[in-house]
């Protein structure tokens, strides 16, 4: 068994079929990955739980599988910030894995890189942190190196063998033209970027693919300039989306809408409510308000994953059907790595690693916590706690694109966890975040921060993101600046501002 180079609790990344819409036969990819046990049942397969690929019976929970050991590497170091050239070799991260690619164009500030994918024959933009230079792990170590390795012998430098040539070959496989993922005369909504329109959809049909991802579509809304013909122009695959479902549902204060307006879909969030039928409605792009009735509103909706996900505050409450029993008892047996719940001043609503010691009464379990000591310093702390302030100890998410304006976090502070918002995002991957408990704000590296998971119904959650605030007027000030600053009451409808922080954070609890 010591050929084997896995052991439990190895974080691995495994090589399986490419999960991006239109890969190709055979197209693989890389994905993220926690060795639980090693070896499994035979000397050539490994168990393993995917950090973000689903189980197919549930799409809370993730994928346990065993697999040939030889299909699994060690999970590379993060090498944050770097840069790319045109012609380089990457992976990057799309669809919970790393699909590899050559970076085509490159960005003025460096921020941004246009990818053609091998799994796809397409390209695709992809922000910086969401790439990584192509590495092979030969089992002794990665080539070309991280800065640092040393080189493995027999291998020539990465910088002396590089050649021109390489990028001519590349250009190639770029013309391959690529099977549509539109079809001729499909209704669709096509995002514009002219200045002025930005992020604004309007209805079209599609008239002809030309290949590599672009297509002649026919606006049913918009005229060319002698207003004699429906206008004509060409569009690229990654602005074009399905024709949306209509959805009745009611509107609410804060909810992310799309509303009808010179003859296209704005988004926009509702920040006062008239009437019945009557909404102001906060535009972030223009920083203006106007008002709309009811039937110009849809609700908002984001094409995810070749599926419509309902963007509001009401997001949360779909899962319901997916969840179970949201009161459905979680049992906890001797020896099981867990959570606790502090409720002391002070702590109140941090989270503690502990192992169950032992059932004591009817839902009361000793437990011996991991990072917390007796007060002589002796021993790890054991103390009885009530089922109800124990939770499994979550999956671990890898967050490789880093968080994001508002994005509920759990903070590691003080040997626990501590659940806040990102307020602010600083330079070298940091980030500031605000405590609504004790209302007050502290900047932490990106490595101590993991995505919030509410743990309900005997699933973990992921916790909504206040994405009807993100880039309006709210999003410009800090949550410990909102809790203090009155002076955008006329944004809400009643009240103090300071009063309804909490209730806008909680939509994300």
């Amino acid at each position: 068994m010591s050929d084997v180079p896995f052991s439990k609790g190895d974080r691995v990344e495994v090589r399986r079929a490419s999960s991006l819409p239109g890969g190709l036969r055979g197209g693989d990819a890389f994905y993220p990955a926690t060795v639980l046990r090693a070896p499994a049942r035979s000397r050539a397969q490994i168990l393993v739980e995917y950090d973000s690929v689903a189980s197919p019976t549930s799409t809370l929970t993730p994928l346990r599988e065993y697999v040939p050991w030889v299909t699994a590497r060690p999970a590379p170091p993060n090498e944050f910030g770097r840069r790319f050239l045109p012609g380089e070799t990457v992976e990057a991260y799309a669809e919970e894995g790393w699909h590899q690619g050559t970076v085509l164009e490159v960005s003025e500030d460096n921020s941004r890189y246009l990818v053609f994918l091998e799994a796809t024959q397409e390209e695709a933009d992809f922000l910086q942190s969401c790439l990584r230079l192509r590495r092979e792990w030969t089992g002794g170590g990665w080539d070309p190196p991280f800065p640092g390795q040393k080189l493995l012998p027999g291998k020539p430098s990465p910088v002396t063998e590089s050649k021109p040539g390489k990028v001519r070959q590349l250009k190639i496989t770029f013309s391959k033209k690529s099977a549509p993922r539109f079809k001729k005369g499909k209704t669709v909504e096509v995002c514009s970027d002219d200045e002025g329109y930005e992020g604004a959809w309007y209805t079209a049909v599609i008239v002809d693919y030309l290949g590599n991802g672009k297509y002649i579509v026919e606006y049913l809304t918009l005229k060319t300039d002698d207003e004699t013909a429906p206008l004509r122009e060409e569009a690229r695959e990654d602005y074009i989306r399905p024709y949306p479902p209509r959805r009745l549902v009611p509107f609410s204060l804060l909810d992310k809408v799309d509303v009808w307006y010179n003859d296209g879909w704005w988004t926009g969030v509702i920040s006062k409510v008239l009437n019945g039928s009557t909404y102001v409605i906060y535009f972030s792009t223009t920083n203006e308000e106007l008002v709309f009735e009811q039937l110009d509103l849809r609700i908002h909706q984001d094409w995810i994953n070749q599926k419509w996900v309902i963007d509001s505050q009401d997001a949360f409450h779909q899962l319901g059907p997916a969840t179970g029993n949201l009161s459905s008892k979680t049992y906890f047996h001797k020896g099981m790595k867990v959570e606790v719940r502090s409720d002391e001043d002070g702590y109140r609503g941090s989270w503690y690693t502990a192992v169950i010691l032992d059932s004591i009464g009817e839902d009361v379990y000793l437990v011996e916590y991991q990072t917390l000591k007796a007060d002589d310093e002796t021993e790890l702390l054991k103390e009885k706690v009530r089922g109800s302030d124990i939770r499994p100890y979550p999956p671990e998410v890898q967050q490789t694109c880093g968080f994001a304006r508002l994005e509920a976090v759990d903070a590691w502070y003080n040997d626990g966890w501590w659940m806040g918002h990102i307020s602010q995002i600083l330079k070298d991957l940091k980030y500031q975040v605000y405590f609504r408990l004790s209302n007050e704000e502290m900047v932490f590296k990106h490595d101590d921060l993991r995505p919030h998971l509410e743990w309900m119904g005997g699933q973990w959650i992921p916790s909504s993101k206040i994405k009807a605030l993100s880039g309006g007027l709210l999003a410009t000030m800090t949550y410990a600046e909102l809790a203090k600053d009155d002076s955008l009451l006329g944004l809400l409808s009643g009240g103090s501002l300071s009063s309804k922080v909490p209730q806008l954070l909680s939509l994300c609890e």
